[in-house]
């Protein structure tokens, strides 16, 4: 059995729900507002995130021998790279695969093709691949080549330095992020003042019976409870609004977002689908605290006079 003024708490609440339904909305709208702001910023810092890492897939060091270089001292050049702890994996392109890779890569072009023809031998060298566990280990790995002096047997040593693309990257992801953040704040805020004057008004509303509860002996937290079950229940009807609307979205648009994030192989459908327990309580989470907070704001007040 639920003890009967638990039942008047929920009975209150919902009567005042229902009583300001138009105002209700408005707040639930706001709230809206406020979670899809805050979905956003979680998906561009994924989108982010994404990005950078592919982008540092990219980058490797190059060495490309002459093809004079013979192949036992590309060997032992080798074995001693693989001794650097950074180093992740060691790629040995050999002259026939480096020509062969050149005129794939060439194809289309009839002046190469012609020129490659006519060759009565390989002018391509050897070529080694470094990769790195991860990006910031690059200047660490190019120290030890140096040290080596593996620049006296490469003819060329090509860092793909990508380091300066995914700092700006980077820099332009620290400033979307930023930015919503503060959008998000701002929507926090005026979620917050909404429901503080939803809270308030339903106060007004109520003024009388909070008088007799308050004669009656009934404590400040007895009497605060309806307000803020009632700043609960915007929050819960909010949440779903707001995921029914986005799963909606996503139905339709989900492909073609996908499409303009194909290059960083980003599946936002799948991303939100195995992060949705996650980024829907941290949600639930911020917008109850809200509430609650506004609730509790919008009594004391009324409570010490």
């Amino acid at each position: 059995m639920i003890p009967v003024s638990i039942k008047r708490v929920f009975s209150f609440s919902w009567q005042h729900f229902w009583r300001n339904i138009w105002l209700s909305i408005a707040t639930m709208m706001i709230i809206v507002l406020t979670l899809f702001s805050l979905t956003t910023l979680v998906l561009v810092n994924a989108i982010v995130d994404r990005t950078v890492n592919s982008v540092a897939e990219t980058v490797d060091v190059s060495l490309y021998f002459d093809n004079e270089i013979t192949e036992e001292a590309i060997e032992l050049l080798q074995t001693e790279l693989e001794n650097i702890e950074e180093i992740k994996e060691i790629i040995y392109i050999s002259p026939a695969a480096a020509l062969e890779k050149f005129r794939v890569e060439h194809l289309n072009d009839e002046t190469i093709q012609a020129s490659l023809a006519e060759l009565e031998e390989n002018p391509l060298g050897a070529t080694l691949i470094l990769k790195a566990y991860n990006v910031d280990s690059y200047p660490v790995i190019m120290k030890k080549i140096a040290e080596l002096q593996a620049e006296t047997l490469a003819e060329e040593i090509d860092y793909d330095d990508h380091q300066i693309l995914i700092s700006r990257i980077d820099e332009f992801g620290s400033k979307i992020k930023n930015f919503g953040l503060i959008l998000s704040l701002i929507f926090i805020v005026i979620a917050l003042l909404t429901v503080f004057n939803t809270i308030r008004m339903g106060i007004y509303v109520h003024r009388k019976e909070i008088t007799i509860m308050r004669l009656v002996g009934a404590n400040n937290w007895f009497i605060r409870l309806p307000f803020i079950l009632e700043g609960l229940l915007y929050a819960v009807l909010s949440c779903i609004l707001f995921w029914l609307a986005l799963f909606t979205l996503l139905h339709f648009m989900g492909p073609w977002i996908n499409g303009l994030l194909a290059g960083i192989d980003f599946n936002i459908n799948s991303y939100i689908s195995s992060n949705i327990i996650n980024i829907l309580g941290f949600e639930f989470i911020v917008i109850a605290l809200i509430n609650t907070l506004s609730a509790v704001i919008a009594m004391g007040r009324y409570l010490r006079t």
